[in-house]
């Protein structure tokens, strides 16, 4: 399957994006393959493509102070992660290591990511949404806060 039909059918994020942006990510984009426990993305590094599971699956690590390296999520097949670190300029929030052999991922260059975010306010307020989600929830405030 190539790029432009896997990120129109298999990606939510990319749902209702147009035939000539989709276009565009998926001719910019490439496809690396992972084995299992190898390192996709490190934690507190600039990320400069948005990563999408194309098959086998990815570990989501977090290392809390003083303690060892935490699987806090699994990505399988249509999930994306470098979204925050593009959208927010900053750098990668976790560890991501494949799970499985023959774990492929589908990287878009950040620029094609950027231009899109550019162009296509709806697709802004999808990628907000999917950033929301991810975050932890905020402790309510206190009485008499």
């Amino acid at each position: 399957m190539d790029a432009f039909t896997f990120l129109r059918d298999h990606v939510a994020l990319f749902s209702g994006v147009s035939e000539e942006h989709l276009t565009g990510i998926a001719t910019g984009s490439s496809v690396s393959s992972f084995k299992s426990g190898q390192t996709i993305v490190f934690k507190g590094v600039t990320v400069d493509a948005l990563h999408v599971v194309c098959s086998g699956s990815a570990g989501v690590f977090l290392k809390p102070p003083n303690q060892p390296l935490v699987e806090v999520a699994v990505l399988s097949s249509g999930d994306v992660f470098g979204e925050t670190s593009i959208f927010e300029n900053g750098t990668a929030g976790a560890t991501i290591k494949a799970k499985e052999d023959n774990t492929f991922i589908l990287i878009i260059p950040q620029d094609a990511f950027r231009k899109l975010l550019a162009e296509n306010p709806e697709f802004v307020i999808r990628v907000q949404a999917l950033i929301a989600s991810r975050r932890p929830p905020k402790d309510p405030p206190k009485p008499g806060s």
